[in-house]
C-alpha cells in the first residue's frame, strides 16, 4: 500500500509550490483510487530526482496499482534505497530475498535490511531475525540472533516479531524455554491485532499456561482472533459457546462459529468442524435456528468482525 510520506513530503516541499501542487494532487489521485493519475503526476519528480518520489512510484508498480512490475519497481526502489530512503531499502531487501524483478540475493537483501535496521525500522529488524531463524543469508541459523533482532522489532512495536518471539520462549529456542515470558510476548501482539497471538493466548489462559487459568479471558481472546477470520479461534470460540464456558451456553452463535471455522478450516479439521456444526444444530429449537439465521446475517455482512 502507498505510504503516507506523500503529506510529510509535500510540507518539506511547500517552499517549492510546484512540487508542493505535484504531491496535493497526486495525493488526491491516490486517495480516489485514481493511480494513473498518481502516478502521471508523481514520476516527474522521481526522474528529478525526488527520493520519496522515487519509492513512491516502486511502491505503485510493486504493489499492483497501475501495473505490477517488480523489475520497474526494483529500479525506483534501487534508486530511492541508495540515497538512504529506509521503507525503499526494506522493499528491496524483499525483492531480492524473494527473487521478484531482480535476482534471489540472500546476502543482497541482508545487507538492505541492515542499512535499514540501522534507523531502527521494525520491519528490517523483523526480517534480520527471520533470516536467521531460517539460516537464509546468514553464515548459520542461529536462534539467539533471530531472539535478539525479534525482541528489537517487538521493542519498536512491531506485532508480528513480538508473536515470533513468544513462539522462540514456547519452544526454548534461542532463549530458554518460558511460558510466562510467551504470554507477555503474546498479549503485546495481540494487543496490537496479531490473530494468531490472540488465538494463542487464548489458548494460554485456557490451558492455564504462563498464566492464571481464566475461561472468561480465553474466550475474549477467542472472539478477537475469530472476527479477524482465524478459523481455528472460531472453533474454539465455538466450542467455548456450546460447553457454556466462560459464558453462558448459546447455541446460535456456536452454530454461526462451527459453520464460519468449517468453510476455512481444510482437511480433517473442516470435516469435524462441520460435524460438531450439525450436531449443535439438532439440539437446538426453532426459535434458536431463528436467531441463528439472524445473527449469521449480521455476520456475514460484516465480514465477521462486528459479528458477536
Amino acid at each position: 500500500m502507498l505510504k503516507p510520506i506523500l503529506l510529510a513530503t509535500a510540507l518539506l516541499f511547500a517552499s517549492q509550490t510546484a512540487y508542493a501542487a505535484a504531491y496535493e494532487d497526486a495525493f488526491a489521485a491516490y486517495q480516489k483510487g485514481d493511480y494513473q493519475t498518481a502516478l502521471k503526476l508523481m514520476k516527474p519528480l522521481a526522474e528529478a530526482g525526488n527520493v520519496n518520489a522515487q519509492y513512491n512510484v516502486g511502491v505503485m508498480y510493486n504493489e499492483n496499482l497501475v501495473k505490477q512490475d517488480f523489475a520497474e519497481a526494483a529500479k525506483w526502489f534501487k534508486l530511492a534505497a541508495a540515497k538512504g530512503n529506509v521503507f525503499a531499502q526494506v522493499d528491496l531487501g524483499v525483492q531480492y530475498e524473494y527473487g521478484k524483478g531482480v535476482g534471489k540475493d540472500y546476502t543482497e537483501a541482508l545487507r538492505l535490511f541492515r542499512l535499514a535496521a540501522d534507523k531502527k525500522n521494525p520491519t528490517a529488524e523483523l526480517n534480520i531475525a527471520s533470516m536467521y531463524e531460517r539460516g537464509i543469508g546468514v553464515p548459520q541459523q542461529d536462534y539467539k540472533e533471530a531472539a535478539k533482532w525479534y525482541r528489537l522489532s517487538g521493542d519498536h512495536g512491531n506485532a508480528d516479531a513480538q508473536y515470533d518471539l513468544a513462539l522462540l520462549y514456547v519452544s526454548g529456542r534461542g532463549v530458554p524455554k518460558d511460558e510466562k515470558q510467551a504470554a507477555i510476548w503474546y498479549r503485546k501482539a495481540a494487543d496490537a491485532g496479531n490473530a494468531s497471538a490472540q488465538l494463542n493466548l487464548g489458548a494460554a489462559y485456557y490451558g492455564g499456561q504462563g498464566l492464571a487459568k481464566d475461561v472468561k479471558q480465553a474466550l475474549k481472546y477467542f472472539r478477537m482472533a475469530a472476527q479477524q477470520g482465524n478459523a481455528h479461534a472460531q472453533f474454539n470460540l465455538a466450542t467455548l459457546y456450546a460447553n457454556g464456558e466462560g459464558t453462558p451456553q448459546d447455541l446460535p452463535r456456536s452454530l454461526i462459529w462451527f459453520n464460519a471455522a468449517a468453510v476455512t478450516l481444510t482437511g480433517d479439521e473442516a470435516k469435524i468442524a462441520d460435524q460438531n456444526s450439525k450436531e449443535v444444530a439438532s439440539k437446538m429449537t426453532q426459535e434458536q435456528r431463528l436467531a441463528a439465521q439472524q445473527i449469521g446475517r449480521k455476520c456475514l455482512a460484516g465480514d465477521y468482525k462486528a459479528c458477536d
